[in-house]
């Protein structure tokens, strides 16, 4: 899920912030006060009263040559021993004193930002030249430093170094937001990545890996057609079209559809994680009242949200705890270059759930949270069986990264890894070959045929493939 940009304010609440009423005794918030910087992700955040008493947080976006940003938020309340911070109520960061260490949360994100306490504030913001050209050249040196600093070196998708010195020599002989735009989105389009992206001057750019869609390249009405043409059923939504099932299938399996794992509720992640879970309520009452021997588990255009929603959804389908997934994030100022792996589990859920054989359908449409999901399920037992193609090769959050000139950088900056080690950031999760599909080719949305979705309940039902009625010749 990506880091949420928070709205940008005037520095005054900064500059009140020293000049504060005096801390009441007993006052948790005053153990989180200070200046803090984080290991990894580039943040530096300031912690203080403002001239009313309320503790803000003030965050910057720091490389080795830059200090960028000054969006603040304010102290909405508390969870815990957390103070959470947002805006309109809305909360967008837990923060809490861990031994020496501040410890920060996004909610619905796996995983923690740890800072350690600076004895001042850097020169923070850093001075934005006012002559234009100057400002492009340093436009392009924070967005550089910042992808040097935080892009990991994936295995599958490298970061080409060396054309930063001939882009901006370049850039110094014609020096246009034109010109700006066009190298900055190069090296963008470059890297495939959808979460790398670059936003500013008319100009909204984004990566994807080479021979992969996007949702919008699709007829999302003909994929729910096609899938129900397979499944001889009608779906039942629970989520207007965002969760949707089908029960009482020939040889007794299941079918769930999850499109994405955030926006349920359009409020909170509180309230999208209560909604999401009370959908599944819905849908696992049904499986228990229908005894379903199998379930037909359709990812395939999942465009991603929540991490912990996705964590949430495994814990529905394990009767025993297991491995998810482990993440760490850029950091050069560490010897790895990576700050130490946080392991996350998926403990079982006391909610209605499934804990039967499981065929899984995926796609280069299934994307970030999307496929950290698919990661949180293949350890569990019995080990769900993946039907159709790899996916799309996104699972770190999204670094937002503040640019000189009202221009804005997206990057990847986490590496997750299954339990083995590998990595399937670049190149997607892999599908067996046996059970490699077409998935939403023209062809088949054109004669309502779902191939995933043939081949899953011929899986489930332990006969072969071609089993279901097939396809028509040339769809696949």
């Amino acid at each position: 899920m990506a880091w949420r940009r928070w709205l940008l304010v005037g520095l005054a609440a900064v500059l009140t912030a020293c000049s504060g009423p005096d801390r009441t005794p007993g006052d948790r918030n005053a153990a989180i006060e200070g200046t803090w910087q984080s290991a990894g992700y580039g943040y530096v955040f300031d912690i203080a009263r403002d001239g009313a008493g309320r503790t803000r947080l003030t965050s910057y976006d720091r490389t080795a040559g830059s200090c960028l940003g000054g969006d603040s938020s304010a102290s909405v309340g508390r969870e815990g021993d957390a103070t959470s911070f947002g805006e309109d109520g809305e909360v967008e960061l837990l923060v809490h004193r861990q031994g020496d260490r501040l410890i920060v949360r996004e909610p619905g994100s796996a995983g923690q930002i740890h800072m350690n306490r600076l004895t001042e504030l850097p020169d923070c913001p850093s001075d934005i030249p006012k002559d234009a050209a100057d400002r492009r050249l340093q436009t392009f040196d924070v967005f550089w430093q910042n992808l040097v600093e935080n892009y990991p070196p994936y295995p599958h998708r490298k970061l080409d170094t060396a054309r930063r010195e001939r882009d901006r020599a370049a850039l110094a002989e014609h020096n246009t937001d034109r010109t700006l735009g066009e190298l900055l989105g190069d090296t963008v389009r470059e890297l495939g990545d959808m979460h790398t992206g670059i936003e500013g001057e008319d100009l909204s750019l984004y990566g994807r890996r080479p021979g992969t869609r996007e949702s919008d390249d699709v007829d999302t009405d003909a994929l729910r057609s096609a899938a129900e043409a397979r499944l001889g059923k009608r779906l039942t939504p629970v989520i207007d079209d965002e969760v949707e099932y089908a029960s009482g299938l020939p040889d007794g399996p299941g079918y769930l559809r999850i499109t994405q794992f955030d926006d349920f509720a359009d409020e909170s992640y509180d309230a999208d994680r209560k909604k999401f879970e009370q959908a599944l309520d819905t849908v696992f009452a049904v499986a228990e009242r229908d005894g379903w021997r199998g379930l037909v588990l359709d990812l395939r255009l999942n465009d991603g949200g929540f991490d912990e929603l996705g964590i949430a959804l495994a814990s529905r389908l394990t009767d025993k705890p297991h491995f998810a997934f482990q993440k760490r994030a850029r950091d050069t100022q560490a010897a790895s270059g990576f700050t130490p792996y946080e392991k996350l589990r998926v403990p079982p859920s006391t909610r209605p759930g499934f804990h039967g054989p499981i065929a899984l359908l995926v796609s280069d449409l299934t994307v970030s949270a999307g496929e950290t999901a698919v990661m949180a399920l293949l350890n569990r037992s019995p080990k769900p069986t993946l039907i159709g193609r790899p996916t799309q090769g996104i699972f770190s959050d999204q670094l937002s990264r503040t640019l000189p000139g009202d221009w804005y950088l997206d990057l990847s900056n986490e590496d997750y890894r299954d339990a083995a080690g590998q990595s399937f950031e670049g190149r997607g999760i892999p599908v067996p070959r046996e059970f490699r599909t077409p998935v939403f080719t023209a062809t088949e949305l054109a004669h309502h045929c779902d191939s995933a979705v043939a081949r899953a309940l011929d899986h489930l039902a332990d006969n072969p493939p071609g089993t279901t009625k097939p396809c028509p010749r040339g769809s696949t």
